[in-house]
């Protein structure tokens, strides 16, 4: 007899081998946090990081800027006011 017609060990597995491993192999799964939520979060930071300092660069121009103006204009009209006959 040959040796061919035998199974040999390291070619052909044996069945608790093959009960063993898994039918599927299973990939790592990505967390969501990095593939979409992260960048969508750094988007949203950058944004609102540039509104606020807009925001801010505003506030700063009025209140030098307009607001000693609009209280001068509002003290004259109070003035007036009083200096009025009715």
């Amino acid at each position: 007899m040959s040796d061919a017609s035998l199974p040999r060990q390291d070619i052909a597995p044996s069945a608790e081998m093959i009960a063993s491993e898994p039918d599927v192999i299973e990939r790592p799964r990505r967390c969501i946090w990095r593939r979409v939520l992260r960048p969508l979060a750094l988007v949203l930071t950058a944004q609102y990081t540039i509104v606020l300092l807009i925001s801010l660069t505003v506030i700063g121009t009025v209140r030098t800027l307009v607001l000693p103006h609009i209280l001068t204009s509002f003290e004259a009209i109070s003035a007036a006011l009083k200096r009025a006959p009715f």
